[in-house]
C-alpha cells in the first residue's frame, strides 16, 4: 500500500516505460520503504469516504416572507420545499422580514432588488447565494416554487455527473472556453491525465473497478447549467478560456479550479491520485470531504453506492468511523475551493457559530435547526492560484508525517544512488 506521492512516481515510471532509470532493485527498495504505511492503513479509500454525508457541508434555501404574506403562500411554501428537498443536501427554511430582521441571513437578501415578496435565495456551504426566483405573473405560486426548487436540485450534467462517480473512480469536468484550439489542447491534457490513472489502477490500495471518466460542457450549454456553475464559482457569460474541475464520491468537489494553461496532465493527476489513495494516507482530513454539488441523492442511487462499495455509507457505525478520521485532522486547510474554512465535528450535542457571526446552531445526531452548517469560515478571494502539490494536499498533523517522510526520503536517495551506479555500470560497458 503506498502514498500518494509513491504511487504516482511508480504510475509515472510505469506509464512512461523508463526502466534505465527507475531499475528493478530501486523498485523493490521503494516498495519496502512504502510498507510504514501498513502498520496503520485504513480500510478505506478517499473515494469511499466522499460517499459517507457527514452534514457538514449543506446548502441552505432560505424562503423570505413578510406579516402580509398570504397563509397558504407560506404554507405551500414549506410543504413544497420540505417534500422536494427530503432527499437532497439542501436544508429550506423561512424568515419573516418584518419578525427576524436580525436573522443573519437578512444580510444576503437584497430589498432594492427583490420587488415584493415571497422570494428565496440559495446559499451554499463555501459562502455564496444566488437570488431564486420563485414567482411568476399569471403562475400559481405552487408551481412556479417547485420548477424553481426542481431546477435547483437537477440538470443534465449534474445528474450524468452523479450517474458517473456512482460507478467510476472520478470525473474531470471540463468546460469549453470559446477558442477551439484551447479546447483541444485541454481535452487531451485531461484525456492524458485520465490514461495515467488507469495505467496504475492495479497498484491502488483497494481496487476500483472504472477509471476516471472525461464529461466535456460545450459553450452552447452553459445557460442550462446555472446551478451547477454557480456552485463551482464560475459565470457561463464570462467562461472565455477552458475551465476544469474533479469530481467524485457524493458528487464532491476536490482540488482547485484548473483554468488555461492550467489545465495540464501533471495539475489533474495530482488531484485525481488522491481519490485512490488510503484515507490515512497523510492529507488533511477534509480533502476527504469536498464540497458537494447541490443534488438529490434519492434511496435507488443510495442503493447503487452501497452495492458498489459493498457497505452501506449510510449506516451510522460507518458515519462514526468516518467523524473520527474526520476529527484526527488538523486545522489548518489550505484548500477549500473558496477560501479558509474550518470545520467543527463533535460526536455529542454542540453550540457551532462561525466567525462571521453568520449561523449558531445546535447540532444533534440526525438534527438539524437553523443552520449554516457546523462552520467557522472566514471570506477570502474566490479564486485560487495553482498550488505545487506539496502545498495543494498538506500533511495532516495528527497524522505523524515525520515517519512516512523520512521513508520516503530514504527510499529516493537509494532510489537515486542506485540509479546512478546503473548508469554508471552501462556507461563503461559500452
Amino acid at each position: 500500500m503506498f502514498t500518494v506521492i509513491e504511487s504516482f512516481i511508480l504510475a509515472r515510471a510505469k506509464f512512461y516505460h523508463k526502466p534505465s532509470i527507475l531499475s528493478s532493485a530501486a523498485l523493490a527498495i521503494l516498495l519496502v520503504c512504502g510498507q510504514g504505511q501498513l502498520a496503520r492503513a485504513c480500510r478505506y479509500n478517499v473515494r469511499e469516504v466522499g460517499f459517507v454525508d457527514l452534514g457538514i457541508e449543506l446548502y441552505y434555501l432560505f424562503g423570505y416572507i413578510s406579516d402580509d404574506t398570504a397563509a397558504d403562500v407560506v404554507s405551500k411554501f414549506k410543504q413544497v420545499t420540505d417534500a422536494v428537498l427530503e432527499s437532497s443536501n439542501i436544508v429550506p427554511e423561512i424568515i419573516n422580514t418584518d419578525q427576524q430582521k436580525d436573522h443573519p441571513a437578512m444580510k444576503l437578501l437584497d430589498l432594492q432588488q427583490v420587488k415584493s415578496l415571497p422570494a428565496a435565495v440559495l446559499v451554499s456551504p463555501d459562502g455564496q447565494s444566488y437570488p431564486v426566483s420563485i414567482t411568476e405573473r399569471d403562475r400559481p405560486f405552487e408551481e412556479t416554487l417547485r420548477s424553481a426548487v426542481e431546477d435547483i436540485l437537477s440538470s443534465p450534467k449534474r445528474e450524468e455527473i452523479l450517474r458517473q462517480v456512482i460507478e467510476a473512480y472520478g470525473v474531470v469536468l471540463l468546460f469549453e472556453g470559446a477558442d477551439t484550439q484551447e479546447n483541444k489542447r485541454a481535452k487531451e491534457a485531461a484525456s492524458d491525465a485520465i490514461e495515467l490513472i488507469s495505467s496504475q489502477m492495479e497498484m491502488l490500495p483497494k481496487p476500483i473497478a472504472r477509471p476516471p471518466v472525461l464529461i466535456v460542457m460545450e459553450q452552447k450549454s452553459l445557460s442550462n447549467e446555472e446551478i451547477l456553475l454557480w456552485s463551482l464559482g464560475l459565470d457561463g457569460e464570462k467562461i472565455g478560456k477552458p475551465h476544469a474541475a474533479v469530481l467524485y464520491g457524493r458528487g464532491r468537489w476536490i482540488g482547485p479550479m484548473f483554468k488555461g494553461e492550467e489545465i495540464d496532465e501533471n495539475n489533474l493527476a495530482s488531484v485525481l491520485f488522491v481519490i485512490g489513495a488510503d484515507c490515512e494516507c497523510g492529507l488533511d482530513y477534509r480533502w476527504l470531504q469536498g464540497t458537494m454539488l447541490p443534488a438529490r441523492w434519492d434511496e435507488k442511487m443510495h442503493e447503487r453506492v452501497a452495492e458498489n462499495l459493498g457497505f452501506d455509507p449510510e449506516n451510522p457505525m460507518i458515519k462514526m468511523e468516518m467523524s473520527w478520521i474526520a476529527r484526527r485532522g488538523s486545522y489548518s486547510y489550505a484548500g477549500v475551493p473558496f477560501g479558509y474554512q474550518e470545520l467543527v465535528i463533535e460526536p455529542d450535542s454542540n453550540i457551532g457559530v462561525d466567525q462571521n457571526s453568520l449561523y449558531e446552531i445546535e447540532r444533534a445526531p440526525e438534527t438539524r435547526k437553523n443552520a449554516f452548517g457546523v462552520l467557522e469560515y472566514t471570506a477570502m478571494p474566490k479564486s485560487n492560484p495553482v498550488e505545487p502539490f506539496s502545498e495543494r494536499y498538506p500533511l495532516a498533523d495528527g497524522n505523524s508525517p515525520f515517519s512516512n517522510t523520512i521513508f520516503l526520503l530514504v527510499g529516493l536517495c537509494v532510489l537515486v544512488l542506485t540509479s546512478g551506479i546503473v548508469i554508471l555500470v552501462r556507461a563503461k560497458k559500452s
